[in-house]
């Protein structure tokens, strides 16, 4: 094995490494809301950080974008807690949005070599059929919509589609709405200490996000046999 795949299963492990890491330090972080202090405490500590806090919110969600294998549930989550369903929404939008302009200004200016570091050739194959122009735009919209879909692996994806960047944010960013509007109510309920209805929200988003993939899958396999 040569020291450039060396380094690239390296710094894979790392990246999955990471994204579990900052899942599980999610997850603790909101479990220990579940106090009355804690809570008081937490309200607390954000209205002395003020705008800093969405700041680094939108920096996080920006490079949960950017790296791709970090999972972006648990960010989008945590905005939800912090902000509420609808102030919540709109900055993981806004962050999702500006992430996703960079990674296609990445993929533009570096090539195939930039997205080879976070996306595998053989994930990159699978998705060809996404260049004919007839259907792109309206495959690109159901891939994003459908939940548990690799939307940022689409993102890296896209620019080879000779897609225009506005037309790309635009599609992606509404197709993104349901999924990220579902994990901010999540978020504002636990911050509400609705624990049962955001159990529940959270339970039924996982079932969908699980038949998602399936019918992601499904399409990708079905587009590749037309070829």
């Amino acid at each position: 094995m040569d020291k450039k795949k060396i380094i690239k299963r390296i710094a894979g492990t790392v990246a999955i490494c990471a994204a579990l890491a900052i899942t599980a330090l999610l997850c603790y972080w909101m479990f220990k809301l579940r106090s009355e202090d804690n809570l008081a405490a937490f309200e607390d500590k954000m209205r002395t950080i003020g705008a800093w806090g969405i700041i680094v919110m939108l920096m996080i969600q920006i490079l949960q974008v950017v790296l791709a294998i970090i999972p972006g549930e648990p960010i989008e989550i945590a905005m939800g807690v912090l902000y509420g369903t609808g102030l919540g929404c709109l900055l993981c939008l806004v962050g999702i949005t500006i992430g996703s302009a960079l990674v296609f200004w990445c993929v533009k200016r570096f090539g195939r070599k930039f997205v080879d570091n976070f996306v595998s050739g053989e994930t990159f194959n699978r998705l060809k059929f996404l260049k004919d122009p007839s259907k792109r735009d309206v495959l690109l919209f159901v891939l994003m919509f459908i939940p548990g879909t690799p939307k940022d692996t689409l993102t890296y994806f896209a620019p080879f589609t000779k897609i225009s960047l506005a037309r790309f944010l635009v599609i992606s960013t509404i197709a993104r709405i349901p999924s990220v509007i579902s994990s901010s109510y999540i978020g504002s309920s636990i911050m509400d200490g609705n624990y049962v209805k955001s159990i529940i929200a959270f339970v039924v988003v996982g079932a969908v996000s699980l038949v998602g993939i399936i019918v992601y899958n499904k399409i990708i396999a079905s587009k590749n046999k037309e070829k």
